[in-house]
């Protein structure tokens, strides 16, 4: 006996994720919140909310995700991927991948030249994230991230 393609095709129903840029001070208490879930994150400064560019991932009414994107100072045209998280139960989406490109997109949007991220050297999924959005390793003059940091750099 064979069901109906409906209730076949329920168990992989995906789920409707909405990415939304947003402004950084009118959300800045999400934001906020969302940065103090990885406790080795230091506060993010008023600069970051006033000049940065934020995306919130809902799914229903709930925020999943969070991403911002800042000018890299003290380089003109170049942009930081400030921050990234995936609520743990929402692994698996694509949601990273898909924040990195709303900030290309922006970054672009902005006349940027260049995006740069860095991310722990034991974060192998947002590792292997940035080299699936075409960024490469590099290693900068005077690191700025922890010990165990890998760089990142795009150009666009």
């Amino acid at each position: 006996m064979t069901s109906s393609p409906e209730i076949r095709n329920k168990h992989f129903v995906e789920k409707m994720y909405q990415i939304k840029e947003v402004d950084g001070v009118a959300y800045a208490d999400v934001i906020h919140s969302f940065n103090k879930l990885v406790g080795k994150w230091p506060d993010l400064q008023e600069k970051h909310y006033t000049s940065g560019y934020w995306w919130l991932v809902y799914l229903d009414m709930d925020v999943v995700a969070f991403a911002g994107l800042v000018p890299m100072e003290p380089f003109t045209g170049y942009g930081y991927c400030k921050r990234c998280y995936v609520h743990p139960d929402h692994h698996g989406h694509g949601l990273q991948f898909r924040l990195l490109s709303a900030r290309e997109e922006k970054a672009k949007q902005l006349g940027w030249t260049h995006l740069i991220s860095e991310c722990s050297g034991d974060n192998l999924w947002s590792s292997a994230n940035f080299m699936k959005a075409g960024f490469r390793r590099f290693d900068p003059e005077q690191a700025w991230g922890e010990e165990d940091s890998l760089y990142y750099i795009k150009e666009i």
